[in-house]
């Protein structure tokens, strides 16, 4: 099997039968014959399993999202891995076209276009989906300033590295930089691309930045750098491709003011909840701990969540 070597393509889930069945319907579809389907899933409530062992995927389970993709990338058996999420489609070829350009170049990483699918035509939709334009022409992907990360890699560069196995938020970014620090060579493919399910209303958009704010300060221990980077408006923001529609870079400033209120207030619930003890389930944990515990079902709004009132987690259906 020289000529099309194994590709595990890897995806963390939790909740996500909307869009799963899409995603790996994306992968069946594929113009190359050998892939398998590594999915490490965090204890899914809804019919995210049976989506998945319909489409043939091996499922494991693992909680924190950097834990997950350490757990698929441990069951995998390819020469090449795929980093997808959930709520992501590919062209047909894309799979195909990396496996070439890696034996072709010998590099050990890709980074790949980012498109966003408008389904509702809100305006955060089409802010999101021009803030990816943006930064697929310009091809940012610098480890540190940039903010397109590798998705497909050749798994012998990903051994041996640390894993940021803790992280909820910024744990691609980590795994960017650990290869980086063992001197992999990293290229940009333009075309084909994957697409991206955006979130669709701004209650929506706050609520995803809000929990990175909870996270920040796990990322940044780990990976100052980049964490402070992105801590700022996307240099690209500033360049003449995001300047050439005056309108839409007004519309970016106003999508990173949004991101950066909801982030801030995410930061101070953190250290108003840091120390407590709270209640999980009739049982009492350290914030911490809970948190940890409970990260992927307060990510995606499951039956589990967070009372600040009452300073106690409690059931509930959504």
């Amino acid at each position: 099997m020289k000529k099309f070597p194994l590709v595990s393509v890897n995806i963390p889930t939790y909740n996500s039968s909307l869009t799963l069945a899409e995603t790996l319907e994306s992968v069946k579809k594929q113009t190359y014959p050998n892939i398998e389907i590594i999915v490490a899933d965090g204890h899914s409530q809804d019919d995210t399993l049976k989506i998945a062992k319909k489409y043939g995927a091996k499922v494991y389970y693992a909680q924190e999202l950097g834990r997950a993709r350490f757990k698929a990338f441990s069951k995998s058996q390819g020469k090449y891995v795929l980093f997808f999420d959930s709520d992501q489609v590919m062209d047909k070829d894309l799979i195909a076209k990396c496996v070439a350009k890696c034996e072709k170049t010998n590099c050990d990483a890709l980074t790949l276009s980012e498109k966003s699918i408008i389904r509702k035509g809100t305006l955060v939709e089409k802010l999101i989906a021009y803030d990816k334009f943006v930064i697929d022409s310009l091809k940012d992907d610098d480890a540190i300033f940039g903010t397109a990360v590798p998705r497909f890699f050749r798994a012998e560069i990903l051994r041996g590295i640390v894993w940021p196995k803790e992280l909820s938020v910024f744990d691609h970014t980590g795994i960017f930089l650990e290869i980086v620090k063992k001197g992999a060579k990293v290229e940009y493919i333009s075309s084909p691309s994957l697409r991206h399910y955006e979130v669709d209303s701004w209650r929506k958009f706050f609520k995803k930045f809000y929990r990175y704010g909870l996270y920040y300060f796990d990322a940044l221990k780990g990976y100052p750098g980049p964490v402070i980077a992105h801590s700022f408006p996307r240099r690209v923001y500033f360049t003449k491709v995001a300047l050439r529609k005056p309108a839409w870079f007004l519309g970016l400033l106003f999508l990173y003011f949004v991101k950066g209120i909801a982030a801030a207030l995410g930061i101070i619930a953190y250290f108003l909840r840091k120390g407590k003890v709270y209640e999980v389930n009739g049982k009492r944990f350290h914030y911490e701990l809970a948190r940890l515990c409970l990260d992927q079902k307060m990510a995606f709004n499951s039956p589990v969540w967070f009372n600040v009132g009452t300073d106690r987690y409690a059931s509930r259906r959504t």
